[in-house]
C-alpha cells in the first residue's frame, strides 16, 4: 500500500491489482453471480472501484463455471475494475464441509483470473472455545503455507482468532509473515449482526496493531454506514457488503446512522436517489422487484456517500471527531468508542504530533483522544517533578489572550513552575501556544476544580489576580521566551533535549506585530523556525546536527547512499530506500535523514509514524525540508 493522507490508524492509500488501482478506503459490493440485480459496472457511477463475488458459487455451477473458465470473472459478472472472490468458507461452515479443497479453490480462483483470491480459512464462531480457535488460527495459518504460487494473483490470508484478542494478534502477526498479500478480518459477522461492538473494536485493534501496515486490512461482512467510520479509525482500509440488497429485500432502507423499514417512513431524503420521484405511497406500489432494486440503489448511494465523508475527513484530519459525534447515535456505538477511548495509549505512537484541524472539547471524553493524552501525558511528568508550583486560576488566564504581558511578568518573577487550566487540567504555561491547547475549540463543559488541581499535586498552590500586585513586584530573574522553545523542544522530541539544542549560546526572535516567537538562531544561523499553525518547530539543518547530537542519534532515519545524494538535494525520501528508522518517531514530526555514512544529509517531517516507517514499500516516508546541499547553497 501507499499512503496518501492520514490521521492515527486511519489512512488514505491505493494499491495496485492487475486490473488497475484501488483507493482506500472503501466497500466492495458483493455480486450473487447467480442473480445480479445491480449491474456491477453501473456501480462506479456510486465510486465502486472493487467487488467481491464468490468463487464457490461460480465453481460449483456448470453454466458459471464454463463462462468464467472460458471468458474470466470479470466478463462472467461484467465488471472491468479489480474483482475478489470469497472461497466458500462460510458456506463450508454453515453447511459443514464443501467438495473443494483449499488448494483446489485457489487454483480455480486463480485461472478465472481473479485480482484478489481468498484461501479457504477455517470460520471461527464467538462461541468457540479458546482451544477451538486456537487450532481454526493455527489451522489457517497452514493453509496459506500450502499455497506456493499465486500466479500474480493477490492471495487474502483471513485473520482469525474469535472473540479472543491474543489469537487476533496471533493470527495477525502469523499472516503478516506470510506470502499473504492482503488481510481480511474474518468471523465477525455474527458479532456487527447482534451489534456487539465492544468486542468488535478488541478484535479490529489486535488486528490492526499487529499486521503489517503496508497490507491492506478488510473487515469481512461490514458494510453498514453505522460503522463504517469507526472501523476506519482503527485502522480498517476495505469492507465489503451484500447489505445493500439483503435490507433491500426485507425492504429496509440504509442510512449514515441506523436503518429504516419503508413501512414507517414519511418521505425520502434529499439525497436519496429516490427522492422528488416517487411519493412514499407510490413507492410501496412498486412491483417488488423494481422496489427492490430502487432500494438496494438508495443503500448503496448511503453507503459510499459515507465512504466519500470519511475520505474527506481522514484529509482534513476530524475523522476522531467525526466518530465521536457519530458515536452518539446508538448506545452500542458509543460503548465501543468508549473502548477505543480505552485504547488510546497503545495507538499513541501512530497519531500525528498535531493535526490540520483544532482539537474539540466536548466533555472529559474528549481528553482521551491520543493527541490530548501525549499532552497530559508530557504535563503531568512536569507538574510531578516540579518542587513548586503555581496554578493560575482562570481569572487570570484560561488559555485566551497567550500574549497577555501580565503572563511574562509574572512568570519571570518566579522560579515555580507555572501551569493553567486547560479543559480542567493543569498544563505548564510554556505550552500555552503549543498545538492541541491554543488550537482547539472547547464546548465549555470543563469546570475548574481547585481541590482536585491542588490534590492532583501536593506542592501546588492556586494563585489569583489578588495576589497579583505583589507577585509583579519582584525583578525577573528567568527569561520567558527561552525557556518556551525549551519546553516545546521537550514537547516535541524528548524531556531534556531543549536544553541541549538550545543552549546558553540560543538567541529568541520574536514577532513585532504579534509578540509570538518565530525563530532561534545561534552565531546568527537559524536552528529553528517556530510554526504558526501548531506551535511546535521545523529544524534547519544546523538544527538537524544538534538534535542528533543531543538525541544521541534519534528522530532519524538511515538511507542508502543513492537515496542521501538525491535527499541532500532537498528530494523526498521514499520508503523503500530506509535502510534502518527511529521506532519512536511520530508522523508529523521533525526527523533527519542520514546516509549510511551517519551523516545527515536532510531534514524534513515524517509522513508515517516509526511504528509503520520501513515496512512500505511505495510512497514517500520523510517529506523533505531541506538538504545539506540545499542549504549550503542557501548559506543556511
Amino acid at each position: 500500500m501507499e499512503i496518501l493522507h492520514r490521521e492515527g490508524l486511519a489512512r488514505v492509500g491505493k494499491f495496485r491489482t492487475a486490473h488497475g488501482w484501488i483507493e482506500t478506503p472503501t466497500v466492495m459490493p458483493v455480486i450473487n453471480p447467480n442473480l445480479i440485480v445491480i449491474e456491477p459496472q453501473r456501480m462506479k457511477q456510486l465510486g465502486a472501484s472493487a467487488i467481491i463475488t464468490n468463487a464457490y458459487i461460480i465453481r460449483r455451477s456448470p453454466d458459471l463455471n464454463a463462462r468464467a473458465t472460458s471468458h474470466g470473472v470479470h466478463s462472467l459478472i461484467g465488471f472491468d475494475g479489480p474483482v475478489m472472490t470469497d472461497s466458500g468458507t462460510f458456506q463450508s461452515h454453515v453447511y459443514g464441509s464443501v467438495e473443494y479443497g483449499n488448494l483446489d479453490m485457489v487454483e480455480f480462483q486463480k485461472s478465472i483470473g481473479s485480482d484478489i483470491g481468498t484461501i479457504r480459512d477455517i470460520f471461527s464462531e464467538p462461541t468457540d472455545s479458546h482451544e477451538k480457535a486456537a487450532r481454526a488460527v493455527r489451522e489457517t495459518f497452514e493453509r496459506v503455507g500450502e499455497v506456493e504460487d499465486t500466479g500474480g494473483m493477490i492471495l487474502a490470508g483471513p485473520i482469525q482468532g474469535s472473540v479472543y484478542p491474543d489469537l487476533r494478534a496471533r493470527s495477525a502477526r502469523l499472516m503478516s509473515g506470510s506470502r499473504a498479500g492482503y488481510l481480511p478480518v474474518g468471523g465477525v459477522v455474527p458479532l456487527l449482526e447482534s451489534y456487539r461492538y465492544r468486542d468488535l473494536v478488541s478484535i479490529i485493534m489486535a488486528s490492526r496493531l499487529n499486521s503489517d501496515p503496508s497490507k491492506p486490512l478488510h473487515l469481512f461482512g461490514a458494510g453498514h454506514p453505522m460503522f463504517l467510520a469507526m472501523s476506519v479509525l482503527m485502522g480498517i482500509d476495505m469492507f465489503d457488503s451484500a447489505s445493500y440488497i439483503k435490507y433491500a429485500r426485507d425492504s429496509r432502507f440504509l442510512f449514515p446512522d441506523g436503518t429504516r423499514d419503508l413501512a414507517k417512513m414519511v418521505e425520502f431524503p434529499l439525497w436519496s436517489p429516490i427522492y422528488n420521484r416517487y411519493s412514499i405511497q407510490e413507492f410501496m406500489k412498486l412491483d417488488p422487484e423494481s422496489r427492490v432494486r430502487e432500494i438496494a440503489w438508495h443503500n448503496l448511494t448511503a453507503i459510499f456517500m459515507e465512504i466519500r465523508e470519511i475520505r474527506e475527513r481522514i484529509m482534513e484530519q476530524t475523522l476522531w471527531q467525526y466518530v465521536e459525534g457519530k458515536s452518539r447515535s446508538h448506545p452500542a456505538l458509543f460503548d465501543a468508542f468508549r473502548w477505543i477511548c480505552r485504547h488510546s495509549a497503545s495507538t499513541m505512537p501512530f497519531h500525528e504530533i498535531s493535526r490540520k484541524s483544532p482539537f474539540h472539547f466536548h466533555d472529559r471524553m474528549s481528553m482521551q483522544q491520543p493527541v490530548a493524552r501525549r499532552l497530559l501525558n508530557h504535563a503531568g511528568r512536569i507538574m510531578k517533578s516540579s518542587d513548586e508550583i503555581w496554578i493560575l486560576h482562570p481569572d487570570i488566564f484560561s488559555g485566551g489572550d497567550s500574549q497577555d504581558p501580565v503572563l511574562r511578568q509574572v512568570y519571570e518573577r518566579t522560579g515555580a513552575q507555572i501551569a493553567f487550566m486547560w479543559n480542567s487540567v493543569p498544563v505548564p504555561l510554556e505550552l500555552k501556544d503549543t498545538y492541541p491547547v491554543q488550537q482547539s475549540i472547547s464546548s465549555g463543559a470543563a469546570s475548574f476544580r481547585i481541590p482536585a488541581a491542588v490534590h492532583n499535586y501536593g506542592n501546588a498552590r492556586i494563585i489569583t489576580r489578588d495576589e497579583l500586585p505583589e507577585i509583579l513586584k519582584g525583578e525577573p530573574i528567568r527569561d520567558m521566551d527561552m525557556n518556551q522553545v525549551r519546553a516545546i523542544a521537550d514537547f516535541q522530541f524528548d524531556p531534556g533535549i531543549g536544553m541541549r539544542i538550545f543552549d546558553g549560546g540560543s538567541s529568541v526572535r520574536v514577532s513585532r506585530s504579534t509578540g509570538r516567537i518565530r525563530t532561534v538562531s545561534q552565531s546568527g544561523r537559524i536552528l529553528a523556525t517556530l510554526r504558526p499553525h501548531d506551535g511546535f518547530f521545523t529544524l534547519s539543518m544546523d538544527g538537524a546536527r544538534k538534535l542528533i547530537a543531543a538525541s544521541g542519534d534519534r528522530f532519524m532515519v538511515t538511507v542508502t547512499g543513492d537515496s542521501a545524494e538525491y535527499n541532500s538535494k532537498g528530494f523526498n525520501v521514499f520508503s523503500k530506500f530506509i535502510i534502518s528508522h527511529d521506532p519512536d518517531i511520530l508522523a508529523g514530526n521533525e526527523t533527519v535523514v542520514c546516509g549510511d555514512d551517519g551523516k545527515p544529509v536532510a531534514v524534513g517531517r515524517a509522513m508515517v509514524s516509526g511504528r509503520e516507517m520501513g515496512k512500505y514499500r511505495a510512497g514517500v516516508a520523510v517529506k523533505v525540508n531541506h538538504g545539506s546541499q540545499e542549504a549550503s547553497d542557501n548559506g543556511n
